[in-house]
């Protein structure tokens, strides 16, 4: 390969090339993750084993699926391929995304502030690997599907198939667990949205497809929260998971069936307990860390509204779904540390997303952005290097900040 040659490739696929070399440690940790823990500490490891042989209702389909996949026996060993397999997944589909975003924006620079606030912070997809949450919990599924979905929506916007496609990934994503509704479908909403609103008005033409995605995902939600039952009892259900699995694929002690026995509601109920006892505090104090780095993720959806030439409501509306939507999660359960990653990925998808499609009062929000950051180096360096020291609790990274927990202890709150 001739040295001119070379230079072309670097140059053409610089960005892909430079986010790949950023996310090998990632890559590799997620192996080392894989062979150094397993699923029988974890009660999440019930969605393996629980389909809808036992009725109807949520987070059955990934029991569904392996269920078929593996009908015998199952121990660790058998279910880490695919753990691998969707971390990896997982991992290669921000890539494909990041890297279509950039090359359709036409220069790297504008996606540089957005990915260097996401990958430092506390909540983003390298600390979902690095706290080994991605091993455990069904969103690293619903991020996968919404990953692949973005890119979806950046390659092939207005073909027919693109709605029966974001139609069908928006049911899986939430048949695997309905709380996708509150964690990554807002993103979709937004983005949804966004497409259906322009300077002229509403585009009708994508404005009913769209809105017919969101009703039947809806009335999937509806049917979830009103009709799921069980139609074997709590221990029949207990030792026939038991019989098929070794204790490193499922632990003995873990009982998380109260999932599927109790109605969403009560579940509801027992959360919302928790966040008037504890969380109001950690939410707030975990808000005010984050608010630098929030503030930079919502910034070029409120410069936009400055350069567009009409509807400049719409920037707002965009960005107030996509937080409205996920805001019930913080009351209705009480793992926040997913529910922040979920947050985080969606403010720091929603314009990059949107501005790789074209939309050219956020391509300047985002050059304006850039630039801001670009005059004041000193600050850019200060965030990143305040974001790194945040992390989730290193214990139980599911509850949520260590920082802010931490501080609540501290004030005896």
């Amino acid at each position: 390969m001739t040295l001119d040659r070379t230079k072309h490739l670097l140059t053409t696929y610089r960005t892909p090339l430079l986010l790949l070399a950023a996310l090998v440690p990632t890559f590799f940790a997620v192996i080392d993750y894989a062979y150094s823990c397993n699923n029988g500490n974890m009660g999440t490891g019930a969605y393996y084993f629980v389909g809808y042989e036992t009725g109807f209702g949520g987070r059955k389909l990934l029991g569904t699926l392996y269920g078929l996949v593996l009908p015998d026996q199952v121990r660790w060993t058998h279910l880490r391929p695919f753990v691998i397999g969707i971390n990896m997944l997982m991992l290669l589909s921000f890539l494909l995304f990041a890297t279509k975003a950039v090359r359709r924006l036409d220069d790297d620079r504008l996606a540089v502030p957005l990915l260097a606030v996401y990958l430092a912070g506390p909540f983003s997809i390298l600390q979902w690997v690095g706290s080994t949450m991605s091993l455990y919990f069904t969103e690293t599924y619903t991020l996968t599907l919404i990953l692949l979905w973005l890119t979806l929506y950046l390659v092939c916007p207005r073909r027919w198939w693109y709605y029966l496609l974001s139609a069908a990934i928006a049911v899986t994503a939430c048949l695997i667990h309905h709380t996708f509704c509150c964690t990554f479908f807002p993103l979709m909403a937004a983005l949804m949205l966004h497409d259906s609103l322009h300077d002229d008005g509403i585009d009708w033409r994508r404005a009913l497809p769209y809105g017919a995605i969101c009703l039947a995902l809806l009335a999937l939600l509806a049917a979830i929260w009103m009709f799921s039952h069980m139609n074997v009892d709590y221990e029949t259900l207990h030792q026939s998971v038991l019989d098929r699995t070794t204790e490193d694929a499922y632990g003995r002690g873990s009982l998380m069936y109260d999932y599927f026995y109790k109605s969403n509601s009560e579940n509801s109920r027992v959360g919302f307990i928790t966040w008037e006892k504890r969380l109001p505090m950690e939410f707030a104090l975990t808000l005010l860390m984050l608010l630098p780095a929030l503030a930079v993720l919502a910034a070029p959806w409120l410069l936009a509204s400055r350069h567009a030439l009409a509807w400049r409501w719409r920037y707002w509306a965009v960005l107030a779904a996509d937080v409205l939507l996920t805001l019930p999660m913080f009351i209705m359960a009480t793992d926040y540390g997913r529910w922040w990653t979920a947050l985080c990925f969606t403010l720091f998808a929603l314009p990059l997303a949107a501005a790789a499609r074209g939309d050219k009062p956020l391509r300047e929000a985002l050059l304006t952005l850039y630039d801001f950051f670009r005059r004041h180096l000193l600050l850019a360096v200060a965030l990143v290097v305040y974001l790194l020291q945040l992390a989730p609790n290193p214990d139980f990274p599911y509850f949520g900040m260590q920082q802010a927990m931490r501080l609540r202890e501290l004030m005896g709150l």
